[in-house]
């Protein structure tokens, strides 16, 4: 149980947000041609994320993203933490209209 317990929570966090979804299922959802890591590249463009994929604060505060945290074992007991971005629906939508718009140009 002890072994499991961070990976359980992990889960627990994940399945929490129902409507929050990683970036490689947002570019399959929407498919317009774009894929995960061309969206990344795309939403960095468009100043809605950092260089390191974390979106800015204020998109986080109109609802479009959630940032979870990570934990990993990266062996002789250390423990590295990854950041992953996930999408709400309504970031979703956002996403969609940015890139019609960027079409559209």
């Amino acid at each position: 149980n002890k072994e499991m317990q961070p990976k359980a929570e992990f889960f627990d966090a994940v399945t929490d947000s129902r409507d929050a979804i990683p970036m490689a299922e947002v570019a399959k959802v929407l498919d317009m041609g774009i894929g995960r890591n061309k969206l990344f590249e795309f939403l960095r463009s468009r100043k809605v994320l950092q260089p390191d994929n974390v979106p800015y604060q204020r998109y986080i505060d109109s609802g479009y993203f959630r940032v979870v945290e990570q934990r990993f074992d990266r062996g002789c007991g250390d423990v590295g933490i990854n950041i992953k971005t996930l999408v709400f629906q309504k970031g979703v939508d956002y996403i969609r209209r940015l890139i019609i718009e960027e079409q559209g140009a």
